[in-house]
């Protein structure tokens, strides 16, 4: 079962342009362990005849064709090994619970950014990162950062695992400035963020973790999805502060401009990009803030 398509998110890399898909899970009362394990694999671009030559752990394509005979052969490591292979919940794939996905939250954080990726890359060290920032188009609500990461492929066809960094209320001055600095230190170590508009209610259904998500290659951009650069947040003025708490009265922009600088002090806000000096971007800053 595909499942209804919810939401496109858009993420730019250096190989062209590819979609990530949201898809509801099944809620049916046939559902089961083994049909929540084909259903993972197909979420994640891997058809079911392909699941034992990408997977492995002894399945057969006889053993996935029928879910009773592919039940018998979901034991402990085994479920425990495609959880791990591609990030989800054990709690989802037992039918236990309907969150599928960790949300890991970074929000007062930035310290534990670096160590979070750097992991990722010791654990994966031939694979590739990359993500996309989700922000409301309306301004106010909550945004989320969509990881995705290469784990292997079928054929040429790359096969992704995803990570769901969430608790940012985009228009919360507090919130803008550590999640601007979750952008720039992504940057900072290779890990390049693109950025989209949708609707708030579209962005809070993943950001419960309750939908698969899954990559799409080809086609143009989705109607109503808007490319923006969210590494633009910690390098002018104007990006960053736009919708910030617009009936706060300025508190609110002079507050995330005093917690930007704050920020920079620590060396959260630096890109790695060496076209932007770090004095001239924090100049901007303290200058922005002095006309308010």
């Amino acid at each position: 079962m595909i499942g209804e398509i919810l939401s496109a998110l858009n993420i730019v890399e250096k190989a062209g342009r590819f979609f990530v898909w949201v898809r509801k899970t099944r809620k049916d009362p046939a559902d089961t362990v083994s049909s929540r394990f084909i259903e993972l694999f197909e979420s994640h671009d891997v058809h079911r005849n392909q699941i034992p030559r990408f997977f492995g752990h002894g399945l057969t394509v006889k053993d996935v064709q029928d879910e009773a005979t592919l039940l018998g052969k979901l034991d402990e490591p085994l479920l425990d090994a495609a959880c791990s292979l591609f990030g989800v919940r054990r709690e989802w794939l037992e039918g236990a619970e309907s969150q599928v996905y960790p949300c890991h939250d970074f929000y007062k954080h930035p310290e534990e950014v670096a160590p979070f990726l750097t992991a990722l890359a010791e654990k994966n060290p031939e694979g590739s990162l990359d993500g996309v920032l989700v922000a409301p188009a309306e301004k106010e609500g909550v945004a989320l950062v969509v990881l995705r990461e290469a784990i292997g492929s079928v054929g040429e066809k790359p096969i992704y695992r995803y990570h769901l960094c969430g608790n940012w209320l985009f228009e919360y001055w507090k919130s803008r400035a550590y999640l601007t600095a979750f952008v720039a230190i992504a940057w900072k170590h290779g890990v390049h963020v693109r950025g989209s508009f949708l609707p708030s209610k579209e962005i809070e259904r993943i950001a419960e973790g309750e939908a698969l998500l899954c990559a799409e290659n080809g086609g143009s951009i989705s109607k109503g999805v808007k490319l923006w650069y969210p590494e633009d947040m910690a390098l002018e003025p104007e990006v960053y502060l736009s919708g910030i708490d617009p009936e706060s009265d300025k508190f609110g922009l002079k507050a995330a401009l005093n917690l930007w600088l704050k920020l920079e002090e620590y060396g959260y806000m630096e890109t790695g990009l060496s076209m932007y000096k770090r004095e001239v971007v924090r100049g901007s800053f303290e200058q922005a803030l002095g006309r308010l």
